[in-house]
């Protein structure tokens, strides 16, 4: 990812200027502490003004309704301090003009602003996008008095100049760089550094950035520093304007180059190639969070297993309790005298030994093995019932993870995120705007199910009785659902190409051999239980 510069800030400005000229600010929101939104009306059209200031991911351009999907922003019910104060200054006002500031990446829209007594001031609202010193700053510009920051900024903080309220505004100190539109060749070439070119190039002229110096170098072959200083002035000059973005989304240029595509304008390329890099972080992080999560509940699980396991193996020590138990009382008027340890002969005449507590009476003693025999059975009974559940618990987090693993779609991260973290229950009318992919073979439509949503969605809306439900045998993996709306019986070529399928979705799909199994939709049911899962009755199996 490349960083937003001072050449693009100010091709947006002259791009947009027309449009926010004489237009009005109708709404404001502040999502978080790095992004505002605008809502900008001029000629009865509303465009959303997105600002973001995060060290990150820096940018400002009009976003799109895709866009802003993906970027998941939530408005909290409460408006942020910075948030009020611009209502209460800039809502409803209009806007004068904008305005870059020469080589700056700091975009000014200026407001006519009209107090209580209506007289009328003019207001700056200076969005200075500058790595991790990026702010959004009201000033009032007659009085230049800082009338508030989106994040204030001390003498501690900063040695170059303080930011908040009540304190006046200046620019950030500027960069000694050079216009290389006022350099001839022969200077150009004594300032370029042979042991490091393009960084030095960078660093001595305005608007020059290391991708793009790098980018044009290398597009010339043979290297020549005369089609390179000609190329770097038609770059500056704005010459042959192409906004472009590379197939892998990992730069962006202002000029045509191979492996790209071209964005039909700035904002465009602006607006999507930052929703990219914001929504694939976003992504990373969830996903992270997710699966630390559920590692976290599958050790707690796999424990809890391990344990309900151990009270399973006792049963035997249970009927032990109990046979000592039955001994005693069959030898009951034998026992004259009370020892710690005493022998005695069970029902088949083996010679047994018993420890005894001699405080008690002999019946009292065999209540105490009833009572340890009864107690383990029962703990034996408990843990039989739960290990079934426990089972299933690990199963379920265990699809969850591999959904989570393979799902890139932002929207079905965060509903698995409230489902899991939260313990929300997604309405079910957001599960219509699924997209689930479906596969056509031999006349028969395959449905893939990918995460518990979509699962849920084709059990639920899709299905039919005699439709074929598959999935991996006691591995995680995708629900996969075969259509058989003439309810005949499924040819088996059908049936090997959706359990091929189903491998191809699971957790087991780079091993040799898979067990896949299947039955009808009307054998498969939602578990009666805390978490989403099915079961199931009546399958088959398929060696995959």
């Amino acid at each position: 990812m490349i960083n937003f510069d001072a050449l693009t800030l100010k091709l947006f400005c002259d791009e947009n200027f027309d449009f926010f000229s004489g237009a009005r600010v109708q709404k404001i929101q502040q999502p978080n502490r790095y992004e505002l939104i605008l809502f900008i009306r001029n000629n009865s059209e509303t465009r959303k003004l997105y600002i973001n200031f995060n060290p990150n991911f820096y940018h400002i351009c009009f976003m799109s309704k895709e866009n802003e999907e993906k970027r998941c922003l939530n408005i909290p019910k409460t408006a942020p301090m910075f948030c009020m104060l611009l209502r209460k200054y800039i809502l409803n006002a209009k806007i004068v003009n904008i305005a870059v500031p020469k080589y700056e990446r700091i975009f000014e829209i200026y407001f006519d602003y009209f107090d209580e007594l209506n007289e009328k001031s003019q207001l700056c609202l200076s969005i200075e996008l500058m790595g991790k010193h990026s702010n959004v700053i009201l000033y009032n510009y007659d009085t230049n008095i800082i009338i508030g920051c989106a994040h204030n900024v001390s003498s501690e903080k900063s040695r170059e100049r303080e930011l908040a309220g009540l304190m006046p505004y200046i620019y950030p100190p500027k960069k000694r760089r050079k216009n290389l539109l006022k350099v001839n060749f022969d200077d150009f070439i004594s300032s370029i550094d042979d042991s490091n070119i393009i960084q030095s190039i960078s660093l001595k002229y305005y608007y020059l950035t290391i991708p793009i110096v790098e980018k044009i170098f290398n597009s010339i072959n043979p290297v020549s520093y005369e089609k390179f200083y000609s190329k770097l002035l038609d770059f500056v000059s704005c010459k042959h304007l192409s906004f472009c973005i590379d197939n892998d989304f990992s730069k962006y240029f202002l000029f045509n180059f191979e492996n790209s595509f071209e964005c039909k304008t700035l904002n465009d390329l602006i607006d999507n190639y930052f929703t990219f890099h914001q929504n694939l972080l976003l992504k990373e992080n969830l996903r992270l969070k997710l699966i630390s999560y559920i590692d976290s509940q599958l050790k707690k699980l796999n424990t809890l297993r391990v344990k309900q396991e151990e009270q399973i193996k006792k049963l035997d020590k249970a009927f032990e309790y109990k046979l000592k138990a039955d001994i005693i009382m069959a030898n009951i008027y034998n026992i004259k005298e009370l020892k710690e340890e005493i022998s005695l002969y069970d029902f088949e005449g083996n010679e047994i030994l018993i420890n005894m507590d001699i405080n008690i009476s002999p019946v009292d003693n065999a209540n105490k093995y009833y009572s340890m025999y009864k107690k383990v059975k029962s703990s034996f009974e408990h843990a039989k019932l739960m290990i079934e559940d426990t089972k299933s618990a690990i199963l379920y987090y265990e699809e969850q993870k591999f959904y989570i693993k393979n799902e890139n779609n932002l929207s079905e991260l965060r509903e698995i995120y409230s489902e899991i973290l939260e313990n929300k229950n997604i309405p079910f009318a957001k599960e219509k705007k699924f997209k689930v992919d479906t596969i056509e073979y031999n006349g028969f439509l395959i449905f893939v199910g990918k995460n518990k949503n979509q699962n849920d969605y084709i059990l639920s809306k899709i299905a039919s009785a005699e439709d074929l439900w598959f999935h991996p045998l006691n591995a995680a993996g995708a629900h996969i659902l075969v259509k058989n709306n003439d309810k005949k019986n499924v040819p088996n070529d059908v049936l090997l190409k959706a359990a091929q399928i189903t491998k191809e979705y699971s957790s087991q799909k780079d091993n040799s051999k898979t067990s896949i199994i299947y039955t009808k939709r009307k054998y498969v049911k939602k578990a009666n239980n805390k978490i989403a899962f099915v079961t199931y009755k009546n399958e088959e199996e398929i060696i995959v």
